[in-house]
């Protein structure tokens, strides 16, 4: 810990004076086949391994915009096993994420069930726990931290203090730098930059979403779990049914 410390303290100044406005694609990316329980294994011949698409995060100060990627297709695949077809399409997740670090806002829209939902409260809290680990992610040095969600559930962020504004896609901030990575139980769910402009940004998408249903975060959970009631999709076929029908957590 005191080797991650001296490093901060040496890296934060070094770039105090550094762009704060940008624009980063990230790639998210999931393993289906992880998903799948032991029941139905056999299911992963029929479909593709990964499903990935790519979103972009626009920021300014204290302020940002994470959304798809104007030119994401829907992407098809068909697989085939044992004389079986199956065709998967897989459109873009409409998913929008408004964030005002500073005001302690974050608008979350997201598309359910052919519904617009906006989840509105303060950015997710998370107790980030800062490892002794760098890896080089676009040419920036990246530092490690991690969270436990649940029993099950593990987070690692890569974090670059290169970039010193405390944000990240989606839903995830909370660090001294720029989140460029985040992996969910060891590459089971992985949101990767893969692209990094810090000049000429036009940051006039940074708008908050106005058009959904309003609800708290435990409300929209409440919905959601509703209807997977509704469509049969629980138990231990949860997870793998929540993926194949594209439901983000």
């Amino acid at each position: 810990m005191k080797h991650v410390l001296w490093t901060l303290c040496i890296l934060i100044p070094l770039f105090s004076s550094a762009q704060t406005t940008g624009r980063i694609v990230y790639e998210e990316k999931m393993d289906l086949h992880r998903t799948l329980p032991p029941e139905r294994a056999e299911m992963k011949d029929m479909i593709p391994q990964f499903n990935s698409s790519l979103f972009e995060l626009i920021f300014k100060a204290e302020e940002s915009i994470y959304q798809p990627k104007k030119e994401e297709e829907i992407n098809e695949v068909t697989s085939s096993s044992h004389g079986a077809r199956m065709t998967m399409r897989f459109g873009r997740d409409n998913r929008v994420v408004y964030k005002h670090i500073g005001d302690d806002k974050m608008i979350d829209s997201r598309d359910f069930m052919q519904k617009q939902f906006l989840i509105k409260g303060p950015p997710t809290p998370r107790r980030w726990k800062v490892g002794n680990k760098q890896k080089q992610i676009l040419g920036y040095t990246c530092m490690d931290a991690h969270y436990r969600l649940d029993s099950v559930t593990t987070l690692v962020a890569w974090f670059t203090p290169q970039i010193p504004v405390s944000n990240g896609p989606a839903d995830y901030q909370g660090l001294p730098g720029m989140i460029l990575q985040i992996d969910v139980n060891d590459g089971h769910r992985t949101v990767t930059a893969t692209e990094i402009q810090l000049d000429s940004v036009d940051t006039t998408p940074i708008v908050a979403p106005k058009k959904g249903k309003e609800v708290t975060g435990e409300e929209f959970n409440a919905i959601r779990e509703e209807k997977m009631k509704e469509m049969g999709i629980q138990g231990g076929s949860g997870p793998a049914m929540r993926q194949m029908i594209m439901i983000r957590e």
